[in-house]
C-alpha cells in the first residue's frame, strides 16, 4: 500500500480522489454483475464480471505506472536540455556556479526547485555530494558522469582539457538520447500491434460464455 501511495504522490495525483474513483468503479461493476445474474439468471455472467473487473483494475493501475514512466522520461529529457544550455554558458566564459544560475529562466517548476537545491548545497558543501545528489534525481544513466565532470571543473579549474571531456560526454548523451527515443517508439508500436490480439481474446471469451449459456438452456429444455 505504501508503494502505491508513493506512486500517487510521485505523479501528483490526489490519493483520496483516486481511491474513491477506484472504489466507485469496482462497486458499479460488481452491482451490474449481480443485477445481470439475478435478472438474466445466468451464473456465467458472474465469471465474465470477475474477468472484466480484473481487466479494468489492471488498466487503471497500469495507467498510474505509465504516467510515472512519462514523468521520468520528461525529466531526463529536460536534464539533457538543461545540460545543453549549461554547455552554451560554459563555452561563453561563464563559471559553473553562474551557469547553473543562468539555467533558471529555461527550467520547469520541478527543475527550478532541483537547481535551487543544488546551488544551495554547493554554497554549504564544497564536496562532490551536491552534484551526486542532483544526478540521483534522474533515471538517465549518464547523469552521474555528467555531474562528476562538472564537479571536476569546479575542483580542478575550467581548463581546456575538462571542457573537451565535458563536450565529448555531452555528445555521448545526445547519441544515447536518440537511441532511447527510437527504442521507445519501437515499444509503442509493439504494444499497439498487440491490441488486436487482446480484442480477439475478449471476443472469444464472450462467444464462449454465450455458447455455454445457450447449451445450458438447451439442456434444461430437453
Amino acid at each position: 500500500m505504501k508503494r502505491f501511495d508513493d506512486l500517487l504522490l510521485f505523479i501528483g495525483a490526489d490519493k483520496k480522489k483516486e481511491f474513491i474513483k477506484i472504489a466507485l468503479i469496482n462497486v458499479l461493476l460488481i452491482a451490474l454483475t449481480v443485477i445481470g445474474v439475478i435478472l438474466l439468471k445466468q451464473i456465467m455472467l458472474s465469471f465474465l464480471g470477475i474477468i472484466l473487473l480484473l481487466v479494468i483494475n489492471y488498466v487503471i493501475f497500469d495507467s498510474y505506472y505509465n504516467k510515472k514512466k512519462e514523468i521520468i522520461r520528461e525529466r531526463d529529457q529536460e536534464f539533457i536540455t538543461m545540460i545543453g544550455y549549461f554547455q552554451f554558458f560554459i563555452n561563453n566564459s561563464y563559471n559553473v556556479y553562474r551557469a547553473f544560475q543562468s539555467l533558471m529562466p529555461y527550467a520547469s517548476g520541478w527543475m527550478e526547485e532541483q537547481l535551487n537545491s543544488l546551488i544551495l548545497e554547493i554554497d554549504n558543501d564544497k564536496s562532490v555530494k551536491p552534484f551526486v545528489n542532483f544526478a540521483s534525481k534522474f533515471n538517465n544513466r549518464i547523469a552521474n558522469n555528467v555531474m562528476l565532470s562538472i564537479y571536476q571543473m569546479v575542483d580542478e579549474g575550467e581548463n581546456s582539457v575538462h571542457m573537451q571531456q565535458f563536450n565529448a560526454l555531452f555528445e555521448q548523451i545526445n547519441r544515447g538520447l536518440q537511441k532511447d527515443l527510437i527504442d521507445s517508439k519501437d515499444k509503442s508500436l509493439s504494444s499497439l500491434s498487440s491490441l488486436p490480439l487482446i480484442g480477439a481474446g475478449a471476443v472469444t471469451v464472450l462467444l464462449t460464455f454465450g455458447i455455454i449459456s445457450v447449451m445450458g438452456e438447451m439442456i434444461n429444455v430437453l
